[in-house]
């Protein structure tokens, strides 16, 4: 049971700046005869993580019936704008084909009275280019915009939500520190490197 104690290290911490990345680890030295109170320590650790395990399972069960009637809400409610989006869209297809067409008919006129303009400096005729550039600018700005179409929800992502509110970690550990030094051992933290290491 000494030599389990002595494999526990804990990392909670990498520092990184571009050069070597370091973590703290934790060394555990046992006291030379108090193995007894370490086997407990060790005893009532494993029962925390234990303990832990079903109280998270049993939230994560509980979490998965919540999901579910929450999907069905999501569900009902993403189908009612979906229908709105289908409709609304639809007459959006109808209003971007009547602009085009009023688009390519300005447009054509425009080139038309652009070459003229061009070609003979007619007064009327630049005129005429002006204004349908004008004309062509504000058809821009009026563009039709297609609708926001919704996101269909996901169940799988409900859950990861609700999930975050079940426990990960109980104090197992802090509790199971505290424990080991009262029995006399010691625990050395100790900065090691892990990665871009000369």
């Amino acid at each position: 049971m000494l030599k389990r104690a002595l494999c526990l290290p804990l990392i909670l911490l990498t520092f990184s700046c571009g050069g070597p990345e370091f973590s703290i680890s934790y060394r555990y030295i046992p006291p030379k005869d108090n193995g007894n109170c370490l086997e407990k320590c060790q005893e009532e650790f494993s029962n925390c993580q234990l303990e832990c395990s079903k109280k998270r399972n049993g939230c994560l069960e509980k979490v998965r019936l919540e999901a579910q009637k929450l999907y069905q809400k999501e569900l009902e409610i993403y189908q009612r704008e979906i229908s709105a989006y289908n409709k609304d869209y639809t007459t959006y297809q109808r209003r971007l084909l009547e602009w085009n067409r009023n688009y390519r008919n300005l447009y054509r006129d425009y080139l038309y009275f652009k070459k003229a303009c061009k070609k003979s400096r007619d007064y009327f005729a630049c005129n005429r280019k002006e204004e349908l550039e004008e004309a062509l600018e504000t058809l821009n700005q009026v563009k039709p915009q297609p609708p926001v179409k919704p996101n269909r929800p996901s169940l799988s992502s409900i859950v990861n939500r609700l999930s975050l509110t079940c426990p990960t970690e109980c104090g197992c550990k802090e509790e199971y520190n505290t424990c080991y030094t009262s029995c006399g051992g010691q625990i050395i933290p100790e900065r090691i490197c892990v990665k871009n290491c000369k």
